[in-house]
């Protein structure tokens, strides 16, 4: 029969929870992780060694031919700053020569300084004003 008293006010558990009941079930637990671990660990092992065993030996890499050009591009940066000074060294070079930039159109390039004295001495060019058009460059009117 049930001790349940049907006038007695509801909402709370009247009995407290067993402590040793709580310990117990945390022992089972941690056995159960224990007996868990002595039994996967030396299946793992051993299937560790076996997968060794079953192996191919690995492939031995050949020394590559001394005549075989090496890639010129892309370049593995060694020394980011070294890169950056050679660089820059480049475009020094490039901007401080005369050179032809197409020379079938007839352009030409030339030392910054030298066309700085120019400019200097003969001012820059004129150019003619475009002419007004009578529509936005939209076209809607």
């Amino acid at each position: 029969m049930s001790k349940h008293d049907p006038h007695a006010p509801a909402g709370y558990e009247k009995t407290d929870a067993h402590a040793g009941d709580t310990y117990r079930a945390g022992f089972y637990i941690l056995g159960t992780m224990v007996l868990t671990a002595l039994v996967v660990v030396p299946m793992y092992r051993t299937l560790a060694r076996r997968e060794a065993r079953e192996q191919r030996p690995a492939a031995s890499v050949l020394r590559p031919d001394a005549n075989a050009p090496a890639a010129a591009f892309p370049r593995l940066v060694v020394s980011e700053p070294v890169v950056l000074a050679e660089f820059r060294a480049q475009e020094e070079a490039f901007l401080a020569s005369y050179g032809w930039v197409e020379k079938d159109k007839g352009l030409a390039r030339m030392p910054i300084d030298a066309a700085m004295k120019i400019v200097a001495e003969r001012g820059l060019p004129t150019f003619p004003a475009p002419a007004a058009s009578p529509t936005p460059a939209g076209g809607a009117q």
